[in-house]
């Protein structure tokens, strides 16, 4: 028998490691690829307090390292594990721009402050801290995007078995940040009169700004659009292009097909006829025309000749919201307009009441109140007449 191949065919012996316990921290010894590796399991604290409490962690680390795959541990610091283990992840499963806009809040809000603290480490008093001092010169949307980050770095983490715990739900900022600024959105007749000028000057620009307003895009599914995308009454939004990366949309409810109408419509069509193929708004050399340069080159100088207040391009997405809510009187369509998955984030985010309908509605419940009034006094007078009514009774002698 050839005990050489037998010995080559074994399957490897799986380790038990070696546990081991120190005034401050619980430990473990084991093997990689022939070297002995030793790692802190966890620091001694009311969530590990004695091996019963570390076990689950040393079933996870022993299995990955039986499997031959990497083991992290809850005592990784945060700016390794944000760093190498969770941006990565959203790179390859979020959309581009979210995943851009997760490493900015990383870089400028938490990692100065938390970066060298251990993921099993942080504390809801530390969270808290670091929010207080953001919320002097930030307001709630900001800092509630600033949480909701960190707090989703520990759903991964727990979701992998690597904490047990998120401490970030219970922090709070402990001090009164001012109101949120009012979210600009454009009007129909503002959008009108942007297009007037900017046609002549740039056929793109008008076309990126009515897309913006009578399709309710986001600048990436603007530079997504293809041509085999429009059929002549609907855009398909099929991708989105995020600097010079072609993915996927926003959420999957993002992609969908909008209705086109007047005057999207005549502007896409005398684009086509200039470039019939490829994406719908491109540069010379047929790639996805940067938003970012056409807004700085053509429709910021256009708008401030103009002496039209221009905000960049999501006003337009939200005027429409506001538009369609208001004139179809269903928040419902202007969910499906922009592709939310519910009405909530149209109506918190993108919707607001519009003044002159108000006041209709103010109006009309005035003649209502009036009408209802004034046959509230003529029944009055009718049974006071009859004898019956408040005040016709007889007064005692």
């Amino acid at each position: 028998m050839d005990i050489s191949l037998l010995n080559r065919n074994r399957l490897p012996r799986k380790q038990k490691g070696q546990r081991i316990e120190t005034p401050t921290a619980w430990m473990l010894r084991y093997y990689v690829n022939g070297s002995q590796k030793c790692i802190t399991l966890a620091s001694k604290n009311d969530l590990y307090r004695s091996w019963a409490d570390v076990e689950p962690l040393i079933v996870r680390v022993l299995e990955e390292v039986n499997a031959g795959q990497e083991f992290v541990t809850g005592e990784i610091a945060l700016a390794e594990f944000i760093e190498k283990q969770y941006l990565p992840w959203c790179e390859a499963n979020k959309s581009a721009p979210t995943a851009n806009g997760y490493k900015r809040v990383w870089e400028n809000y938490w990692k100065p402050h938390v970066g060298v603290v251990a993921l099993t480490g942080l504390q809801t008093a530390q969270v808290t801290a670091v929010l207080t001092g953001h919320a002097k010169d930030k307001g709630n949307t900001t800092l509630s995007h600033i949480k909701w980050f960190l707090s989703g770095v520990y759903q991964y983490a727990i979701a992998r078995g690597i904490v047990p715990r998120n401490p970030v739900p219970d922090a709070k900022w402990l001090v009164k940040v001012a109101r949120n600024k009012k979210q600009s959105e454009y009007s129909l007749e503002t959008i009108l009169a942007m297009l007037r000028i900017l046609e002549p000057v740039d056929l793109r620009a008008a076309l990126t700004v009515a897309l913006a307003y009578f399709a309710a895009l986001r600048p990436a599914e603007i530079r997504g659009l293809q041509w085999v995308d429009y059929d002549g009454s609907e855009l398909n939004i099929r991708r989105t292009v995020w600097r010079n990366k072609v993915g996927e949309t926003k959420t999957e409810d993002s992609a969908a097909s909008v209705p086109v109408i007047e005057p999207l419509r005549s502007l896409l069509e005398k684009l086509r006829a200039q470039s019939p193929d490829g994406f719908m708004l491109q540069n010379s050399a047929g790639k996805p025309l940067s938003l970012d340069s056409l807004n700085m080159r053509v429709i910021t100088p256009a708008m401030q000749k103009a002496g039209i207040d221009w905000r960049g391009y999501y006003p337009g997405r939200r005027g429409v919201s506001s538009k369609v809510t208001d004139t179809s009187k269903n928040a419902l369509n202007s969910t499906g307009l922009l592709r939310h998955s519910t009405p909530i984030t149209a109506l918190k985010h993108c919707t607001r009441a519009q003044k002159d309908s108000i006041g209709a509605a103010m109006k009309h419940i005035e003649e209502l109140a009036l009408d209802l009034m004034a046959k509230a006094e003529t029944e009055t007078v009718q049974l006071r007449s009859a004898g019956r009514g408040p005040g016709s009774e007889t007064p005692n002698r």
